[in-house]
């Protein structure tokens, strides 16, 4: 996976693996969110993990479909984008739908006693099928590889801290730390892979940047709603929102702000959380406006 999402980086990768001991391990399948570093440098996940992870990129599709349309339009008219009059629109509701629907998919597969307790939603491709021939189904294939890279990073550090002793006292900055790890280690050699393949170096940077705001935002349904404002081991998920938007230098309309902007619009929606009505003034505003509705609610 490293040397199909990272390859510029591969080298490096696959030393601290090596001098750190770091073993990647497909654990037994068992409820909740599974992924992991445990002892002796082992990076545990099951595979139910990556079928959650996948479910949810494809509701980062849903939310696109849903959302993305609109605030284009409300923001080159000088409108206020109101979610109470968005819910009017014709075919919102279906488009709404789809979203919840995924998500409560998540939440079951999530809690299903076994993958035999779990029938597979209809008209979502199974992800051991491959990539799919579907253009945008194909998007969301690589996407959820990359995301899944960037988590298996922020796990390597995990055993790399432990590995050399030098876990910071406060978990909670051990966690933020691995983020920050995970998101250089997929951003900041771009111009390298692009110069290499060809590829637009802007292009692959926001195609990056979008898998990492899909882990971040995925952090939103893996936690209780109760512990969203944080816990001993964990920040708050707004905190990790904010962390994330904050190393992105992306223009304020490129298309990284209106994804991430949809996506956390739909799950603020679903967690049944206020998102005030306000003008857009570009997409990057409205994305951060995200985090502020996120930890209002979080500190109630």
């Amino acid at each position: 996976m490293f040397e199909g999402v990272i390859p510029e980086r591969l080298d490096e990768v696959l030393s601290l693996i090596e001098s750190h001991s770091a073993q990647f391990r497909r654990v037994d399948d068992k409820s909740d969110f599974n992924l992991d570093a445990g002892a002796f440098g082992a990076i545990q996940f099951a595979q139910r993990f990556l079928g959650q992870l996948w479910l949810f990129d494809f509701a980062g599709l849903y939310a696109l479909h849903s959302f993305s349309g609109v605030i284009f339009f409300v923001k080159s008219r000088g409108l206020k984008f109101d979610i109470a009059e968005i819910d009017g629109l014709p075919e919102q509701k279906e488009e709404n739908n789809c979203f919840s629907k995924i998500i409560k998919t998540i939440q079951r597969l999530n809690s299903a006693e076994s993958k035999y307790d779990f029938a597979w939603p209809a008209g979502i491709p199974k992800l051991q099928e491959g990539k799919p021939k579907d253009i945008e189904q194909a998007a969301v294939f690589d996407l959820v590889l990359m995301a899944t890279t960037y988590f298996f990073l922020h796990e390597l550090k995990h055993v790399i801290f432990k590995s050399e002793g030098s876990s910071p006292e406060d978990r909670l900055i051990e966690e933020m730390e691995c983020d920050a790890f995970a998101a250089e280690r997929m951003l900041s050699k771009i111009r390298d892979y692009s110069s290499a393949s060809g590829y637009p170096e802007d292009k692959v940077f926001m195609k990056r940047s979008i898998s990492i705001a899909l882990g971040s935002a995925f952090l939103a349904v893996a936690t209780p709603r109760h512990n969203l404002d944080g816990t001993a081991t964990h920040p708050a998920v707004h905190d990790r929102w904010s962390a994330t938007l904050g190393r992105i230098e992306l223009e304020e309309d490129d298309s990284y702000w209106l994804y991430f902007a949809s996506l956390a619009i739909a799950l603020l929606k679903h967690r049944k959380i206020t998102f005030p009505s306000q003008l857009v003034v570009s997409y990057k505003q409205l994305a951060v406006a995200t985090i502020k509705a996120l930890e209002e609610a979080s500190n109630k």
